[in-house]
């Protein structure tokens, strides 16, 4: 039986030219095996009658095919993995990247794009929140925290302008609320409301960062414009900040809960041990 690489090696090579000669262009020879099972979008190009099949050559040169972006997709493609970018600003390359992946709808891609920008998000908030209680204006450290919050903002005006989600549609199938619905009820509608598993991922680790950071968040004037700007936006926003809401109440039910169940056990021992027995109606 002939292995996987054999099975690439065996599949004839296609003309791969991405981006354009004004600003940058690279041409790329590519197994058509190996993008046909990376790419919906190749499957179905090179499986069908169009003039790019028959020549064996494909050309992207629209905004988001950029070879940066293109070249961690082939590397993808042809191992599983690629290494970060060698560059400063590795999440911006991840948004593009991501856009690119859109386009040919490379969902393995996108989703392992994804994994690394959120490790990459959460790491540089994290760091620039501690910072941010400690550093003045004026200090050389607070040079990352403008870089920081400008790719931010670039990235929020980029993957909003360029992907897609089914929220209105979501919304729109929702019933209206039950006023014989117990609150506890209610609670439980509220988070299937919020629930943000279906939305596009990127969208939501943007707005979810900015929700988990709004003092970060509010020395941005530009994010602060988007957020008024690009309705989608602060409503993924708002969606996140209920999330946590409903989780803290129900946080607190349960330790009310639990408190009163422990204190009705310490009741019931104490009486028992003065020799007095109470009924499970007493204790409770």
């Amino acid at each position: 039986m002939d292995s996987a690489l054999s099975q690439v090696l065996k599949s004839p090579t296609i003309v791969l030219t991405v981006g354009t000669p004004e600003v940058h262009e690279e041409i790329y020879f590519v197994h058509e095996s190996v993008l046909t099972r990376s790419s919906h979008y190749f499957k179905h190009l090179l499986n069908s009658k169009f003039a790019e099949n028959s020549k064996k050559e494909v050309t992207l040169s629209t905004v988001v095919d950029t070879p940066e972006a293109c070249e961690l997709f082939l590397e993808f493609a042809y191992n599983g993995r690629f290494e970060p970018p060698t560059t400063s600003n590795a999440l911006l390359c991840y948004g593009k990247a991501y856009l690119f992946a859109e386009k040919i709808q490379a969902t393995a891609f996108k989703h392992y794009i994804y994994e690394r920008a959120k490790a990459e998000a959460e790491q540089k908030f994290q760091e620039l929140d501690f910072l941010f209680k400690t550093i003045r204006p004026t200090d050389a450290l607070s040079q990352r925290r403008v870089e920081l919050l400008e790719t931010w903002s670039s990235l929020i005006e980029m993957i909003y302008d360029g992907t897609y989600d089914s929220k209105d549609e979501l919304l729109k199938a929702e019933p209206l609320p039950d006023p014989s619905v117990s609150f506890k009820g209610h609670m439980q509608n509220m988070k299937s409301w919020l629930d943000t598993t279906n939305l596009d991922t990127f969208r939501r680790l943007l707005s979810q960062i900015s929700a988990k950071y709004p003092l970060v968040i509010a020395c941005s004037p530009q994010i602060l414009r988007l957020v008024r700007c690009i309705p989608e936006f602060a409503a993924d926003i708002l969606n996140h900040q209920l999330n946590s809401a409903i989780d803290e109440i129900q946080k607190a039910q349960d330790i009310a809960a639990g408190n009163v169940s422990t204190t009705a056990r310490k009741r019931s021992m104490f009486h028992t041990h003065n020799g007095v027995v109470w009924s499970i109606s007493d204790e409770y």
